[in-house]
């Protein structure tokens, strides 16, 4: 269930491992399967068009679009559909994803940018304003205010926290708020939180009601919530997404991988990691374990891979986020915005570190390979 990205790559993988049985993918939009990072990127500024996002097609796969699973039957195998009919399974693989979190009650005037009719939308609106305010300085949020104002947009950001502080640590995150400052974008951190004004849809309030932001629209990138409605009467685990072993398994038969898995996390807590490199390296070991495999690799056993792209500046790491304490400058310089820096690891009883390249000409496997060995250096 899901032709998402992770869906694609595990479907992908059962042709690789040998399956030569039906495969069937259930998608809930119209669209066939697409990337997902361009859409904050050259789809919105449009050096990219809509439909250069969407994956290689695997003729063997069946596809269908426009359908969403409401509910799991376990006892039979069978998958419901909003349509009324029902499809039964072997295996099953959920990788349905995440929506946009949203701030207000009202979707309908609400703009989000999770898929790709909404940055088709987005793209389209930005042609006919001069302001925009997001809410939200997380990657997703400072890649919109990053294609906005290289539009020739005047453009805010509200965030309750300091802009990407709690991805990319201090050092890298103070770099991308002057980068942002450098192209005229404005920076608030409102502690006393952000909510969309009832009354008017183009402003930006605290909790307490004073004005934080006006523009010509307000676009919300306040994280993303879970696909996990239709299984909730299933019997699977659940906590904050489907839970999973580092197997990828969350019952016999049944695998899951993507944005709507949750793996164990800090004090016991149930974490979700939403980025595009678990979400493949989830959908190989998924697929293994689907066919009663062995999964080459095990969660977790290679440092994760994350990039973004603002302001200028090119940003891929490698390892833990966020980064923390002061790095070594392997090379480059800091000040040039050009460099590529490591961090030890802070937890003794995990041996990956970090490592990130700032407009940094390197691979990533070399970048994850640094991070995997961040004591040799």
């Amino acid at each position: 269930m899901g032709a998402s990205q992770a869906g694609c790559a595990t479907a992908a993988a059962l042709r690789r491992f040998g399956f030569d049985g039906q495969i069937t993918m259930i998608g809930d939009e119209p669209h066939p399967p697409y990337s997902r990072p361009p859409l904050s990127k050259g789809v919105l500024t449009g050096s990219e068009t809509a439909d250069s996002v969407f994956l290689s097609s695997n003729e063997d796969i069946e596809l269908l679009t426009g359908v969403a699973a409401v509910g799991l039957d376990r006892d039979s195998s069978r998958v419901r559909l909003d349509d009324g009919e029902t499809i039964g399974y072997d295996g099953l693989v959920i990788a349905t994803g995440a929506s946009a979190r949203r701030l207000s009650g009202k979707p309908s005037q609400e703009i989000t940018l999770r898929t790709l009719d909404d940055a088709v939308y987005l793209r389209q609106s930005l042609d006919t304003i001069s302001s925009v305010v997001v809410a939200g300085g997380g990657f997703l949020g400072m890649e919109i205010a990053s294609s906005a104002v290289s539009l020739g947009k005047s453009v805010t950001v509200v965030d309750q926290n300091t802009p990407l502080a709690g991805r990319l640590g201090p050092l890298l995150s103070d770099l991308c708020l002057t980068a942002a400052a450098d192209k005229g974008v404005k920076v608030l951190v409102s502690r006393a939180g952000v909510e969309i004004a009832d009354d008017a849809p183009g402003q930006l309030q605290a909790s307490d009601g004073t004005i934080l932001a006006e523009a010509d629209i307000v676009v919300t990138a306040v994280g993303d919530i879970p696909n996990t409605g239709w299984l909730r009467d299933s019997g699977l685990p659940l906590a904050g997404g489907v839970i999973i072993d580092d197997a990828c398994q969350a019952a016999p038969g049944i695998v899951a991988a993507g944005d709507v898995v949750s793996l164990p996390g800090p004090g016991g807590r149930w974490v979700r990691s939403p980025h595009w490199s678990n979400a493949l390296s989830q959908a190989t070991i998924a697929a293994a374990t689907l066919l009663g495999r062995q999964p080459d690799t095990q969660l977790g056993s290679a440092p994760s891979f994350f990039w973004t792209e603002v302001f200028g500046m090119r940003i891929r790491l490698a390892g833990q986020l966020p980064p923390v304490g002061e790095p070594t400058v392997l090379d480059g310089s800091i000040e040039e915005r050009r460099a590529l820096l490591m961090w030890p690891s802070p937890d003794p009883e995990n041996a990956f570190g970090t490592v990130a390249a700032v407009n940094y000409p390197i691979s990533a496997p070399k970048l994850t390979k640094l991070a995997r060995h961040p004591h040799k250096h």
